[in-house]
């Protein structure tokens, strides 16, 4: 199976060569012995068999030139202009011609578009790929900081639910409030590592994806953290990590359901290795990805010298079995199996004596409009609303509990008093400066 795979790769690569030259983005002459690990750069020169142009890649990774894009939320009415420069494997994504503020964008805060590498973005066209006709159960078992689990949501089926699962709590907090913004009503957060997870039992998701973690290869071009600190030893360190969550996971995916893996990262042992092993292991049967030859894709791999995007590697297997998709998923089931840190949208909280409105509600497309009353704000308003401060409200504006609109979208909710409103924007969602 191993030798048929590298025979395709082989293929692949050939077919790509030709268009190299066109496909490469033009970059900075630098001096690569000085900018990325010496061994790192043996390894790929060494790996023309799989690499397209292996100093193209180097010369791209050394250029610290990465690109800057966005993915609309569909679900809240965002899209992309009719002149915007879009990502060819996501429709939804936005390529951008310089980085801005994104913090005191109003919008960012309501959740109606995510920065994201387009490479990442990839896994939307991965599951629409899939033709699901009916919802699903969805697990994303590596799921922090959020950007593939809200891609994959937009692409799954109405109706599927989505568990993200993070092992780090701190990065678990990050998903919390990304996912909050997002919008999607029929997620869970959970916290723990895959084995804890696991518990939760076999044959319970019809769609897995572990984006697991690996060596960062292909993030060398955008943070100098995965410049300094790979090694050789990394590599193989990340590899038998891997193989460990791929262990635990594959009995928590369905007769006939889909697994998608993916890293960030170029290395054989972190990426086809791993493939070829569930394979050999679970007879998992490796399906073709949606990625004409026009894209740049080369067998799964996201190279950053031929696609506008970082170092990304991603693969689609299915396991044996016929399928019969089913969305449920148990709270109590999962409360007991593991650390949960969000189940669904829960309308109110206790504050004192009082019940309030959460943030999550007022944000997510589950949201009745009308339930609260409404009051529209200008730019400068909302960012005072997201620096936490108390506001004033026009006369006209009922008091009692008020959602916050900007740009015809909730914002968040005030407690309004008349001469002041209070500001019940949850103090983990508070920007810490302000232009």
């Amino acid at each position: 199976m191993a030798a048929a795979a590298a025979a395709v790769m082989t293929a692949a690569i050939a077919a790509t060569a030709a268009s190299v030259a066109a496909a490469t983005p033009s970059v900075a002459v630098v001096d690569i012995d000085k900018t990325l690990p010496a061994e790192f750069v043996r390894r790929v020169l060494g790996q023309a068999d799989m690499i397209p142009d292996p100093q193209g890649l180097l010369d791209a990774l050394a250029s610290g030139n990465p690109c800057v894009a966005i993915r609309h939320n569909q679900a809240k009415g965002a899209a992309p202009g009719p002149e915007a420069d879009t990502v060819p494997w996501c429709p939804s994504g936005e390529y951008l011609a310089e980085r801005p503020q994104f913090t005191f964008d109003p919008a960012f805060h309501q959740g109606r578009y995510y920065v994201q590498d387009p490479s990442s973005m990839c896994i939307s066209a991965v599951i629409e790929s899939l033709g699901l006709d009916s919802p699903v159960a969805y697990l994303d078992a590596c799921a922090a900081p959020g950007g593939k689990t809200t891609a994959a949501i937009g692409a799954l089926p109405d109706g599927s639910f989505v568990v993200a699962n993070e092992y780090d709590p701190s990065r678990a907090a990050v998903l919390v409030e990304n996912l909050t913004k997002w919008g999607a009503a029929d997620v869970a957060v959970t916290v723990g590592d895959t084995a804890r997870l696991a518990r939760y039992g076999c044959d319970s998701f019809d769609v897995v994806a572990a984006d697991v973690p690996c060596s960062g290869e292909g993030m060398m071009r955008k943070d100098p953290r995965a410049v300094a600190q790979w090694t050789p030893g990394l590599v193989r360190q990340c590899a038998s990590l891997q193989r460990s969550i791929l262990a635990n996971l594959w009995p928590m995916l369905r007769p006939g359901g889909y697994f998608i893996y993916s890293t960030c990262t170029f290395s054989r042992e972190e990426n086809e290795d791993n493939v070829d092993w569930l394979c050999e292991e679970y007879g998992a049967e490796r399906l073709p990805l949606p990625f004409g030859g026009e894209s740049g894709v080369v067998c799964g791999h996201f190279y950053p010298h031929l696609v506008r995007g970082e170092g990304l590697f991603i693969a689609l297997l299915r396991k044996p079995g016929e399928f019969h998709p089913d969305a449920a998923v148990s709270e109590k089931k999962l409360r007991k199996a593991t650390s949960v840190a969000l189940y669904g949208v829960q309308e109110t909280e206790e504050k004192g004596r009082d019940r309030i409105p959460t943030h999550r509600y007022a944000l997510s497309t589950s949201y009745p409009r009308g339930t609260y009353p409404e009051a529209e704000v200008d730019r400068d308003t909302a960012l005072r609303y997201l620096h936490r401060d108390a506001l004033v409200l026009p006369d006209g504006v009922p008091r009692g509990i008020v959602l916050l609109t900007y740009q015809d979208h909730p914002l968040g909710f005030v407690k309004n008093l008349g001469s002041r409103a209070n500001n019940m924007l949850p103090k983990s969602f508070r920007i810490l400066s302000m232009l």
